[in-house]
This record gives C-alpha cells, structure tokens and sequence, in this order.
C-alpha cells in the first residue's frame, strides 16, 4: 500500500537554531529540512496537528520511508514534490516530534528501504505449546519509489516446534530485490523450557560423637 496521494504543506523558514526551533514547537509548528537528489538543504516548518494527522493512515507510527509528497508554499518550483519521510527525531519522554528530515527522490531511481514484517496464521507448533519467536523484525530491499509496500506478511501457520522460516522462504515479488542474508532466520517455533524440579535431599543425622577413649589408671610404681 503506498500513500503517494498525501500531500505534507511546508513553509520556508529562514531562521534557524535551537532557539527558532524552540519558538516554532511552542506555536504549533515543527521544524524540518528538505534535501536529497538534485535539492540542496532547504529549512521548513510544517503544521504539528497536520502532520501527525497525516501520520495515521500511513500504517506506521513513524511514517519513515513511505512514499509522499511536498508542496512548499511560496515556492512554484516545489509543488507536490516526491520525497520520503528519512527521519523523525522525537522526545524521549513526551514522544513529541521534535524535527523532521524529508529526502527528495527520484520516480525513476531505485532506493534501499526497510520494510516492516508482519506475522500472520497461526503455528501449529505453537498450538503443541511452542514458543513463537520473531527474530528479525523488517528487511531492506531496493525497488522504485511507488513500489514501496507499507509490509510483508509472514505466514506461519505451517511451522512445527523446531522449525524456521528464512529470508530465503519469504513470499516476496521479483520485483523487489532483498538486501539481507538469504539464510537468516526470520521466525522459529521453539520448545518451551521446562525447569526440573529437583528432589529434596534428606538431611543426613549428624554422627554420633565418637565415645572418648577410656583413660586406663596410671600404673602405680611399685616401691624400689
């Protein structure tokens, strides 16, 4: 699924630093810049309610590396311009968006992007009360910008306890070429760890003290 019909409007900003950006944040606006193929750094605002509005169907909470656009007010030569969203550096604490890098691309031009997994069936394995475990948790692959899918499912309804699927057993189109190890595991079914009780040892009776030797009476000296 891709979101190349959202539309993100930006302003130019022509201050910049930390204290401009504190003021922009304090009245509703992010700070953000522009660059990548053929677009020198460029520092926006943009309008915090909208965008994290236009954040919700993107099918991520982050919205990185899906397909948009950009229209830069002011700006005839930046209308509805191709880009992706490449960073969103949030607040540790609040998890507010503090700023937002937007690379420019190429329709034309393949790119590297990762893609999220998602697990879909159910194991039988699990079901004999294995442990499903999800070892790797998107993979990278290089397509044309429009082709970009939001994820790939992962069906496991066919994992015993003790197998895996592997990179090489994902269900990907050709069209995508997959930038991982083919041979690494991405969901194993593992046998449940089962604790074993030890049986109580019984405390051994302490020993008897052994019996003091008899003292046998000093033989008296007999009388020279």
């Amino acid at each position: 699924m891709n979101n190349n019909n959202l539309v993100i409007k930006a302003q130019r900003r022509d201050k910049t630093g930390k204290n401009n950006s504190y003021r922009l944040r304090g009245n509703g606006w992010i700070p953000a810049i522009l660059y990548g193929h053929n677009v020198p750094p460029i520092p926006l605002s943009i309008n915090a309610m909208d965008f994290n509005a236009l954040l919700q169907p993107a099918g991520r909470s982050t919205g990185e590396h899906i397909l948009h656009k950009i229209s830069i007010e002011d700006q005839p030569d930046m209308q509805e311009k191709n880009i992706m969203i490449k960073e969103i550096q949030r607040d540790p604490i609040t998890n507010k968006i503090l700023h937002v890098d937007f690379y420019a691309v190429r329709m034309d031009e393949k790119i590297i992007v990762p893609v999220r997994l998602n697990i879909i069936g159910k194991a039988p394995g699990v079901q004999k009360g294995g442990i499903l475990q999800q070892i790797l948790r998107e993979i990278k692959i290089k397509c044309f910008p429009a082709d970009i899918p939001t994820v790939f499912e992962v069906d496991v309804s066919t994992l015993e306890i003790g197998q895996s699927l592997h990179v090489s057993d994902l269900a990907i189109s050709p069209r995508y070429e997959i930038h991982e190890d083919a041979a690494a595991p991405v969901v194993s079914v593992i046998a449940p760890t089962v604790v074993k009780e030890e049986a109580p040892v019984a405390e051994e009776a302490p020993e008897a003290a052994a019996p003091a030797a008899e003292k046998k009476p000093a033989e008296k000296k007999e009388a020279e």
